[in-house]
């Protein structure tokens, strides 16, 4: 059996690759942002060059190939940070958001430089090593989410437990799917609900700040039978179908479909537990 890490490793490996096309993932030359499963992935490379001392000694080689690893790494930290500006994060892009918040630049560059080396280092033909880093979107969402316009932790548990509670498990919902395979659809960090009257029915109010940072309020998938869908909206979700909106950021769906969603809200909570997930094409 293929360990973890393993598998990991082979994932990402795969996402570098040209086939297999997603639209929740957004590539870039030298890697890529995962709005699936929240992770941003960018590759650095150097030359090696080998040299060896006058009295044929190997030690030489060695240090060199270390200089070149700290070469790749600091060229991967500087394709992270040009590709973290392209995030889109609800509309806005990481990169203009830095316009009008010079702090947010800092924050990301300080974010990149704890980033974590994803997979092993490759050593490529042409004599060039590389290093993957990456860093999760929850890092970057704890700098880009604001305090303010959200769900008080205090009113997170409302009364829907005991109303959930008093209905047979099997016939809970336990999410909302929106379906936007028929429809041009942009990923975001946060994007929003609306119904046809562009009223409010799935955004910032409805969840806390802390489950947008670390769970995001919304799921990407491109099938139900992807693993993300039981993860994040469970067995037994509500199935809506996304309408055709001018807006490709934000979603909108129909009157009808958005009093479901409230109602199932008020009786099981999927809102402000951010049980909802997008199906893309």
């Amino acid at each position: 059996m293929l360990r973890p890490a393993l598998l990991s490793f082979l994932l990402y490996s795969n996402l570098f690759a040209i086939g297999g096309y997603r639209t929740s993932v957004v590539r870039s030359e030298n890697g890529f942002i995962d709005y699936a499963n929240r992770v941003i992935v960018c590759r650095g490379t150097a030359d090696i060059e080998e040299k060896q001392s006058g009295d044929g000694s190997l030690d030489v080689i060695g240090v060199n190939l270390k200089l070149s690893k700290a070469e790749a790494r600091a060229h991967a930290r500087e394709n992270l940070v040009d590709l973290i500006k392209q995030v889109n994060f609800d509309g806005r892009t990481v990169a203009e958001l830095m316009v009008s918040d010079r702090l947010i630049e800092s924050r990301v560059e300080s974010l990149v430089s704890s980033a974590f080396q994803q997979g092993e280092i490759e050593y490529l033909e042409k004599n060039q090593v590389a290093i993957a880093l990456a860093v999760k979107m929850s890092g970057l969402a704890e700098i880009l989410v604001d305090a303010e316009g959200y769900l008080k932790e205090s009113m997170s548990r409302p009364a829907y437990l005991i109303t959930r509670s008093t209905v047979p498990k099997s016939e809970r919902i336990s999410g909302i799917v929106i379906d936007a395979r028929n429809v041009y659809h942009i990923p975001a960090m946060v994007p929003k609900i609306f119904n046809e009257d562009y009223n409010l029915v799935y955004g910032p109010r409805h969840y806390t700040r802390s489950r947008s940072v670390n769970r995001g309020p919304i799921g990407y998938a491109h099938s139900m039978d992807d693993r993300n869908v039981i993860r994040r909206v469970g067995k037994t979700p509500l199935m809506v179908e996304v309408k055709t909106s001018s807006d490709d950021i934000n979603l909108m769906v129909s009157n009808a479909d958005a009093e479901r969603i409230r109602d199932a809200d008020k009786k099981f909570g999927v809102l402000s537990d951010c049980k909802v997930l997008v199906l893309l094409q």
